[in-house]
């Protein structure tokens, strides 16, 4: 007969992580000399409600900002100087297609924004003549947007609404 040889040294415990190494329920062969803490048990529920909550408040305070600015009013109280990073329509059916633009503006050297711009009512061609990585200048108070191209010389085109 063959024999096995013996093992050299006991099995290695499992390790644990504090506060999240029970949640599970663990494996039921708990060691007698261990006690088990009962902070664990009362602060993981708690720490994710503190998640909850803080994904919550962000949620709702970021809701606002990222909607899609559209109509004529919205558009010309707006101020543009950055470069087109994503541009997509959205068809919902024949009549209704959303033409959108996401602009990305430089703050600070560390910091940028973006804004989405919805053309739905728009009537003109500047959906046709804009793609990514076109730099877009508009100034307040107006409809006029300069698009600086990179091998053509720049163009300003006036936006169209009803």
């Amino acid at each position: 007969m063959e024999q096995t040889p013996q093992r050299r040294r006991p099995p290695r415990q499992k390790l644990k992580m504090p506060f999240f190494g029970d949640l599970m329920g663990g494996s039921g062969n708990s060691s007698a000399g261990q006690e088990k803490n009962p902070i664990n048990g009362k602060i993981t529920p708690l720490i994710f409600l503190v998640v909850l909550v803080v994904y919550g408040i962000d949620y709702l305070t970021s809701s606002g900002k990222n909607r899609p600015v559209t109509g004529a009013g919205d558009i010309k109280q707006m101020a543009w100087n950055g470069k087109i990073t994503k541009k997509w329509a959205n068809v919902i059916d024949s009549a209704r297609i959303h033409y959108l633009l996401e602009i990305t503006e430089v703050v600070n050297d560390s910091t940028k924004e973006k804004k989405v711009i919805d053309l739905f009512e728009e009537k003109g061609d500047f959906w046709d003549k804009v793609s990514p990585k076109n730099t877009l200048i508009k100034k307040e108070g107006s409809l006029d947007v300069t698009i600086q191209r990179y091998f053509k010389k720049d163009t300003v085109i006036k936006l169209q609404y009803p």
